[in-house]
């Protein structure tokens, strides 16, 4: 029984840890995607502003 609960315990803290991570690489994709995007997008800006 208290080896059972032991893994069972182990097993849901690594499904947290991948949960975690998951969000991580989520957030940094976003990142990776979104930051190029804005400084297309402020270029794109400045460049009408100066036109």
């Amino acid at each position: 029984m208290i080896a059972a609960a032991a893994t069972s315990r182990s097993r849901i803290e690594r499904r947290m840890r991948h949960r975690r991570v998951a969000k991580v690489v989520v957030a940094i994709a976003l990142a990776v995607i979104w930051v190029p995007v804005a400084i297309i997008m402020l270029a794109a800006g400045m460049a009408d502003r100066r036109g």
